[in-house]
C-alpha cells in the first residue's frame, strides 16, 4: 500500500463530512461520513458529478440552512471558491448546527468540510452565561487570577492577584503588558534581591506559550507562588497563591510539577495502521517509542508481529503459540480496547477500531500511573459498592479501559444480574452480550438493535435513553463520562414516571381543548413575565383589547394598556393598583376581587409554576358575588333561628370537622362557646370534653378513653347520656347528603323525670297490688281465727247452755270479738291517715305521760312474754302541740312490735329527749331479732310482713310500721329504723321544733323499770 493510498483510507475514516472538488467544479471524492450525512449512496453521484448536482442535493436534504433548495445551491454555487471561508450552518429543521469550511487547492479547485458543532454551539451558550457567575467566583477567590491575551496583555484579574504581586491598582489599570507590570513593579523597589532579579529575567525571557511556575519572596517576607498557563486562544493564565507556609513542600511540588510537565511532553499516542491482508501499512514514531524494543517495518503481517513478539516475551509468560493462538483469534472487526503490561513494567491501553477498506487502526497509550491507580481501585471497590449501596439508582463506575469498577446491589437488581455475580473488573461489553444472551434485552430483533445502540456509544459524551426490561420496568439509562475517562452509567427505574408521563400527555390535550373552551379567562406567563399563552376569554373578561394578549408581550405592557384604557377605574386608585400589579411577587400565589365598569365582579388569582413563570385567571364571579351577598343575608337569619331553636345543633363534614353550631349545643356539651368554633375536629372536641369531666358515666367510658377520641361518627345513631350536673342530653347523629353529619341535643331530663315518676308509680302500683294480695291472704288467716272462735263458742252455747260454761264461752267471744275489732281499727287507721288533716285539734302532750301510758299498756304482754320494760326521758323537755291519738298510736306501734318481736329474756326500752333543732326525739329501742338492712323499706310498706308465709312465727297484718310512718308524716314528724339480725332495733320518731312547745319544760321525767 503507498501512502496515497493509505491517507485516502485515511480520510475515508474521518468522522467529518469532507468533500473534493477539482477546477473544473466536479467531484473528485467525498468520504463515508459526507455519504451519510448527506443521506445518500454513493454510486449515484460518481466522481465527475457536477458541483451544481452536488450542492442541489445538499440542499435538498437540508444541510445548506432553511429556505428555498434552489435558491440556496444557486447562492452556494456563486461563491468564491479561490479564497477560504469559513460559516455556520444549521439544518432546515433546526436541529444540527454545521461549520462548513471551503479551503482551495493548489492548481485549482477546492475543499468542503463539514463538521457537527451542534453540541458546541450549546456549551458556548452555556459558557457565556455562566461567565458572570466565574466573575464572581475569581472576585472571591483566595488565590490570585490574572487573564492575560495573545498580546500578552492583562485582561481581567481578581483582588488576589493585585494583592500577591504587590501591585497598586494603577499599575494594573490600561491592561498593561507583562512587561510593563514587572518594570513598575521593579521602579517601586519590589525586586530587591538577586533571587528576585532572577526571577524577574526568567519570568520576561520565559514563553508564555508554555507553562510556568516561580515563586518569589515579598518585601514584607510573603512567599507567592505564580502559576502560567497557556490558554488556547494564544494567551495565557497567572494564578498566584500565598505559601509562605508551605516553601518546602511547594520546593518539591515544584520539582515534581517540572518531572510531571516532561512526562506529559513524552507521552503521545501511538498509531499503527494496517491493511485488509493485515500488513502494517504506516505508524508514527510515538507507536515505535512506545513498542521500544518490539520492532516492526511497513509491511510486516500481523502474523510476523505477532510471532516476533510472543517469541520475545513481550506478552508475558506462557507457550508462545498459544500466545499467538489467542492474539490471531481477536475479531478486528469489531471495535475493540483492552490493556496490558510490558515486561519493562509499562502498562499499554490499546483499542483497535476497523475500518471500512476491511484493515484496521491499533491506537496504544502508556497507562502506567493509570494502571496503578486500577490496582488501587479494585483494592477499594468493594467499599466503594458497599457506600452506593444506599443510593436509589443502580450506580455501575467504569474505567478508562470500560472496565467495571464498582456497582451497588440495585444496579444488579435493576438490571437483571444474579445477587452474588462479580461484575467488578468485567468490560462493559462483556456485561451487555451476557445480557443479550439472557434475553434481558427483550424480544429479537429488538433487542440486538438495543444492544448495537448500547454497544456504539461514545462514552466521552453524555447519553440518556430508556430500555423496558422483561418484566415490563421502564429503565432510565444514563451515561456520563468522569473526568479521569471513565464514565459512569446510573440506572433509574422510572415506571412510575412514565406512566405518569403518558398520563400527563393524554391530559395536555384535553387540557389544551379544555383551554379553549373553560369559562375562565387564563394567560401563562413565563419566567421573562412574558405572555406564553391565553384562551380568547381573558380579553374579554380582563378588559385588553382584541389580539392584544399575542405571546411575547411583556407583563408590565400590560397592565400599562389597560391603566391607559382607565380599566382600573378612577384615579387615585387606578394608579395605586397599577403600582401593585407591576411589584407584586408572582412567585407566591396571590388572589383579590374587584368589580369592572360594567358592573362584573371578576376573582383574579396569580399562581406560581414550578418553571419561574405564573398564571393568571380570570372568574367570572358575578353570579357568585350575588349569591354569596344572599347567602350571608340567609347566613344570618339561619344564625338566629338557630341560637333560638330549644335543641342543640351541630354539623359536621365528612372529616367530622365542625361547620357550624348554635349556643345551645356548646352549653349541652359541657364546652365553651370558643372550643366549638367552626374546623373544631370532633377528636378536639371529645379530648376537652373528657378534661372537663363531661364523661363520668360508666356506659361512657369508651368515649372518654383516648384511643376513642379519633372513633368517627355513626349514622344514624341516638343515644343518651347524664351529664355531671345532672342534666340528661339525648344525642341524635344523621347524614347530610354531602357525606356529613348533623348532630341533635335535647334537653330531656323533664321527660326522663316524669317517665322514672311513671315508672315509680308504676312499681308501686304493682306493689300495692301485690302488698293487697298478701293483706288478703293475711286478713284472711287473722280474720278467721276470731270468727272460728265466735262461731264456735256460740255453737257450743246453742248446743249446750249449761250455766256453769255460760261464762267462759262468753269470754272466749269476747276476746275474739276484740282481736277482730282490733284489726278493724287497723285498717280504718291507715284509711285515715290517708287525709290531710285531722279531726281532731292539735292539744299540749307531756312526752314523760305519754311514755308511761304507753308502757302501762305493754305492761301485762311484756310480763308473759318475761320482757324487761324500762323508762328514760330527760329533764324539761318541751310539750308536744299535736295530735295526741295520733303521736300515742305511732308509740303504741313501735312498743307493740318491741315486745312482739323480742324472745323471752329481753329488755324494751322507751325513750324521749331533746333534738339538736329543739324539737323531740322519741326511741323504741329494744334487744330482739332485728331486720336485715336491706329489708328495712319494705317493713314500711303497706299489708307486707318479712314473714310471708301462712307459716310465720308473729301474727298480725302487716299494717303496723306503714300506718306509724304514715301517721308521722301527717304530723310533719320522720320515723326511721336502725336494726341488724340479732342485734335488736331502734325505732327514732323525730317532731320537729315547729310542733313543740319549747317555753314550758314538761315536769320531770323519771327512769323506772317496769
Amino acid at each position: 500500500m503507498t501512502r496515497d493510498d493509505a491517507a485516502l483510507r485515511a480520510l475515508e475514516a474521518l468522522p467529518h463530512a469532507v468533500m473534493v472538488i477539482d477546477e473544473a467544479s466536479r467531484l473528485v471524492v467525498a468520504n463515508a461520513a459526507f455519504w451519510s450525512e448527506a443521506g445518500a449512496q454513493p454510486d449515484r453521484f460518481p466522481p465527475g458529478t457536477p458541483l451544481r448536482d452536488m450542492l442541489r442535493l445538499l440542499a435538498f436534504r437540508g444541510m445548506l440552512g432553511a429556505g428555498d433548495p434552489a435558491a440556496l445551491a444557486e447562492e452556494a454555487l456563486a461563491a468564491d471558491r479561490s479564497v477560504p471561508h469559513l460559516r455556520h450552518l444549521r439544518s432546515a429543521d433546526g436541529a444540527r448546527l454545521s461549520e462548513v469550511a471551503s479551503l482551495p487547492l493548489p492548481g485549482g479547485g477546492f475543499v468542503l468540510c463539514s463538521v457537527d458543532i451542534t453540541a458546541l454551539h450549546r456549551a458556548e451558550a452555556t459558557a457565556r452565561s455562566r461567565a458572570a457567575l466565574l466573575e464572581h467566583v475569581l472576585s472571591s477567590q483566595r488565590g490570585g487570577i490574572a487573564l492575560f491575551d495573545t498580546a500578552g496583555r492583562l485582561v481581567l484579574h481578581n483582588p488576589a492577584y493585585l494583592r500577591h504581586s504587590g501591585a497598586t491598582p494603577e499599575m494594573l489599570a490600561g491592561h498593561p503588558t507583562l512587561n510593563e507590570i514587572v518594570t513598575a513593579l521593579a521602579q517601586a523597589g519590589e525586586f530587591t534581591a538577586n533571587a528576585d532579579r532572577d526571577y524577574v529575567r526568567a519570568l520576561l525571557d520565559g514563553d508564555p506559550s508554555r507553562a510556568r511556575r516561580g515563586q518569589r519572596e515579598k518585601r514584607d517576607g510573603t512567599v507567592v507562588r505564580f502559576h502560567s498557563t497557556p490558554e488556547v486562544n494564544g494567551g495565557f493564565l497567572v494564578e498566584s497563591d500565598d505559601v509562605t507556609d508551605l516553601r518546602r513542600a511547594e520546593d518539591e511540588a515544584r520539582r515534581r510539577a517540572a518531572l510531571l510537565n516532561g512526562v506529559l511532553e513524552a507521552l503521545p499516542h501511538g498509531i499503527c495502521v494496517w491493511t485488509a491482508e493485515r500488513r502494517v501499512a504506516l505508524f508514527n514514531d510515538a507507536y515505535q517509542r512506545l513498542m521500544d524494543g518490539a520492532p516492526l517495518q511497513v509491511g510486516d503481517t500481523l502474523h510476523d508481529v505477532i510471532t516476533r513478539r510472543a517469541t520475545a516475551g513481550e506478552y508475558g509468560s506462557g507457550e508462545a503459540e498459544a500466545i499467538y493462538r489467542r492474539e490471531m483469534g481477536r475479531d478486528l472487526s469489531r471495535p475493540q480496547q483492552r490493556q496490558r503490561q510490558r515486561p519493562d513494567g509499562t502498562a499499554l491501553a490499546i483499542r483497535t477500531a476497523p475500518l471500512p477498506d476491511g484493515g484496521h487502526i491499533s491506537v496504544v497509550t502508556d497507562i502506567t500511573a493509570l494502571w496503578r491507580a486500577e490496582e488501587e481501585a479494585r483494592r477499594r471497590a468493594e467499599l466503594l459498592e458497599t457506600a452506593m449501596g444506599a443510593i436509589r439508582h443502580g450506580i455501575v463506575i467504569c474505567g478508562p479501559d470500560q472496565r467495571i469498577l464498582a456497582a451497588n446491589q440495585l444496579a444488579r437488581t435493576l438490571v437483571g444480574h444474579a445477587p452474588d455475580e462479580v461484575l467488578v473488573g468485567r468490560t462493559v461489553e462483556d456485561v451487555i452480550e451476557q445480557l443479550h444472551r439472557q434475553g434481558r434485552y427483550g424480544p429479537e430483533p429488538m433487542a440486538t438493535d438495543a444492544v448495537r445502540m448500547a454497544l456504539s456509544l461514545d462514552r466521552s459524551k453524555a447519553h440518556v435513553y430508556q430500555r423496558t426490561t422483561p418484566e415490563g420496568r421502564v429503565l432510565d439509562v444514563a451515561s456520563d463520562p468522569t473526568p479521569d475517562g471513565g464514565f459512569v452509567i446510573t440506572h433509574s427505574d422510572i415506571t412510575a414516571l412514565v406512566q405518569a408521563e403518558d398520563e400527563a400527555r393524554h391530559r395536555a390535550g384535553v387540557l389544551e381543548a379544555a383551554m379553549a373552551s373553560m369559562r375562565h379567562g387564563l394567560v401563562i406567563y413565563g419566567p421573562d413575565r412574558r405572555v406564553v399563552v391565553a384562551n380568547e376569554l381573558s380579553g374579554t373578561l380582563g378588559g385588553h383589547p382584541p389580539d392584544s394578549m399575542q405571546p411575547g408581550r411583556l407583563l408590565d405592557d400590560v397592565l400599562r394598556d389597560l391603566h391607559a384604557a382607565s380599566a382600573f377605574g378612577p384615579e387615585p386608585g387606578a394608579s395605586a393598583l397599577l403600582a401593585a400589579g407591576l411589584s407584586l411577587d408572582r412567585s407566591k400565589p396571590y388572589r383579590t376581587v374587584r368589580e369592572v365598569a360594567n358592573g362584573r365582579v371578576l376573582e383574579i388569582s396569580s399562581d406560581p409554576t414550578p418553571d419561574g413563570g405564573f398564571i393568571v385567571t380570570h372568574f367570572d364571579i358575578t353570579a357568585r358575588a350575588r349569591a354569596e351577598a344572599e347567602a350571608r343575608q340567609r347566613a344570618a337569619i339561619l344564625h338566629v333561628m338557630l341560637e333560638n331553636m330549644r335543641h342543640g345543633i351541630a354539623l359536621f363534614d365528612a372529616e367530622s370537622r365542625l361547620i357550624a353550631s348554635n349556643g345551645l349545643a356548646a352549653s349541652m356539651c359541657g364546652l365553651p362557646p370558643e372550643l366549638m368554633a367552626p374546623g373544631t375536629t370532633l377528636t378536639e372536641m371529645r379530648r376537652r370534653q373528657t378534661e372537663l369531666g363531661e364523661f363520668r358515666m360508666p356506659q361512657e367510658d369508651l368515649r372518654a378513653e383516648p384511643h376513642q377520641w379519633g372513633r368517627p361518627l355513626a349514622a344514624p345513631e341516638r343515644y343518651v347520656r347524664r351529664r355531671p350536673n345532672g342534666r340528661i342530653i339525648e344525642v341524635m347523629t344523621d347524614r347530610t347528603p354531602d357525606g356529613g353529619y348533623i348532630r341533635s341535643y335535647t334537653d330531656v331530663t323533664d321527660d326522663r323525670h316524669v317517665r322514672d315518676e311513671l315508672e315509680r308509680a308504676r312499681a308501686a302500683a304493682e306493689a300495692a297490688s301485690e302488698a293487697k294480695s298478701r293483706f288478703l291472704a293475711t286478713m284472711s288467716h287473722e280474720l278467721r281465727t276470731p270468727l272460728s272462735a265466735v262461731i264456735g263458742y256460740a255453737e257450743a252455747l246453742l248446743a249446750d247452755p249449761a250455766p256453769d260454761s255460760i261464762a267462759e264461752y262468753a269470754g272466749a267471744m269476747h276476746q275474739a270479738g276484740r282481736h277482730l275489732l282490733s284489726l278493724i281499727d287497723d285498717i280504718l287507721d291507715v284509711a285515715r291517715a290517708g287525709r290531710a288533716e285531722s279531726d281532731a285539734k292539735p292539744m299540749p302532750v307531756e312526752p314523760a305521760a305519754l311514755l308511761a301510758g304507753i308502757a302501762g299498756t305493754i305492761r301485762e304482754a311484756a310480763a308473759i312474754g318475761g320482757l324487761t320494760v324500762e323508762l328514760g326521758a330527760e329533764a324539761g323537755l318541751p310539750r308536744a302541740l299535736c295530735d295526741e291519738r295520733r303521736l300515742r298510736r305511732i308509740l303504741q306501734v313501735l312498743a307493740g312490735n318491741a315486745v312482739k318481736f323480742t324472745p323471752v329474756g329481753g329488755q324494751v326500752r322507751l325513750e324521749a329527749a331533746r333534738a339538736e333543732d329543739a324539737g323531740l326525739v322519741f326511741r323504741v329501742v329494744d334487744s330482739g331479732i332485728g331486720i336485715a338492712t336491706e329489708d328495712i323499706p319494705r317493713a314500711f310498706e303497706p299489708f307486707t310482713q318479712l314473714e310471708s308465709s301462712h307459716a310465720r312465727r308473729y301474727p298480725g297484718s302487716g299494717l303496723g310500721l306503714h300506718l306509724a310512718r304514715l301517721l308521722a308524716e301527717a304530723m310533719g314528724a320522720s320515723l326511721t329504723l336502725d336494726s341488724r339480725p340479732d342485734s335488736g332495733t331502734t325505732a327514732t320518731l323525730r317532731l320537729p321544733r315547729g310542733i313543740t312547745i319549747s317555753d314550758e319544760a314538761a315536769p320531770d321525767s323519771s327512769s323506772a323499770v317496769l
